[in-house]
């Protein structure tokens, strides 16, 4: 099927003359680094024979579309999301190169549209963190300039939460700032990991601190499944009582370092009370999860109920003990189990 859309002035070489070709809309496919990626393409169109007119004006267009739904299928950052990191640490292009330990223009060519590698993109999305941006500051501090230095240290001290100040930097581990299966190919974020529990936490009724482990992981995966990307970067292990998140009791001391949360005694367990208000963290689309997310969460009773739920799920029963749960192989089932239930 193609779309018309409107015309404008070549040259056809069928016809050897200036025509006002058609301007349509074409699902075509291009090899891209040994991968055949679908993309909506623009084609200009001859009146008079109906061939397909080799524009330069256009075929720089169809490039980019094809280059854009590549990055999407594989999880990668687009030219805007780089230049974004990049300001955030307050960096010109050579320096924020440099710092990254990549060629002085390999950034520029990135924002301008130039196709990153996985290990690159990976690179750039370790600073985007606070955690992040330190890490790679000290590994190569000693091969940059004070004025680089200045700048990333300036975006740590204004961005990092509190949690630095009594946590190690080893927590999380370095790699969980790199996208992976294992963290539904976004790394780690604090505010978004921060405004689901807040969100939750005033949103569902007597959350045990159990519940929200079973509810941040329903919430993640629900995302993951719907979005191809999770709504934290948290990653989640096999327990014997359901899924978890990962290293849960480091998060939960520093939710409550940061004076986010509390954890209020209530007969044999703690119920997660918030004590801030939600920030404006997520879109539309994202806060539509939660709240569903929260709705099914409230259909159980007891954690107890919510941990007998988890155990019928293939991504317990299939991961290994203290194992972390592979994000693609799963989601959907957990989709499927949300809205299952929440259809009854």
């Amino acid at each position: 099927m193609s779309e018309m859309k409107s015309t404008f002035s070549t040259y056809c070489i069928e016809c050897d003359q200036e025509v006002e070709a058609r301007e349509e809309r074409r699902t075509e496919t291009m090899c891209i680094r040994k991968q055949d990626i679908t993309y909506e393409a623009t084609v200009a169109v001859c009146p008079v024979c109906g061939a397909v007119i080799a524009d330069a004006r256009i075929e720089s267009e169809n490039l980019a579309a094809a280059y854009a739904a590549y990055r999407a299928a594989n999880h990668l950052l687009s030219p805007e999301e780089i230049k974004a990191v990049r300001e955030h640490n307050g960096l010109s292009l050579r320096d924020f190169s440099r710092f990254l330990g990549f060629g002085e223009q390999t950034v520029a060519r990135y924002e301008s549209g130039a196709l990153q590698d996985e290990a690159h993109d990976g690179m750039i999305r370790l600073a985007a963190s606070p955690a992040g941006a330190l890490s790679l500051l000290n590994v190569k501090r000693d091969q940059l300039s004070e004025k680089i230095i200045s700048a990333v240290e300036n975006f740590v001290d204004s961005q990092a939460p509190d949690r630095f100040s009594t946590l190690d930097f080893s927590w999380p581990p370095l790699e969980a700032y790199s996208p992976s299966r294992m963290n539904g190919y976004r790394p780690f974020d604090w505010s978004r990991v921060c405004g689901a529990v807040v969100i939750l936490a005033h949103r569902c009724k007597r959350l045990y601190k159990t519940k929200l482990q079973k509810a941040m992981f329903f919430l993640d995966y629900y995302c993951y499944g719907m979005t191809s990307t999770s709504l934290t970067g948290i990653e989640y292990a096999h327990a014997d009582y359901g899924p978890v998140i990962n290293d849960k009791d480091t998060l939960l001391y520093a939710l409550q370092q940061q004076g986010k949360i509390e954890l209020v005694p209530n007969g044999w367990g703690e119920i997660v009370k918030p004590l801030v208000e939600p920030e404006e963290t997520f879109d539309e689309k994202e806060l539509e999860y939660i709240d569903l997310v929260a709705r099914f969460v409230d259909t159980f009773d007891t954690a107890s109920e919510i941990s007998e739920f988890s155990h019928e799920l293939s991504a317990w029963k299939e991961t290994g003990s203290g194992k972390v749960i592979d994000y693609p192989k799963y989601a959907a089932e957990v989709v499927d189990a949300v809205d299952t239930r929440m259809a009854v």
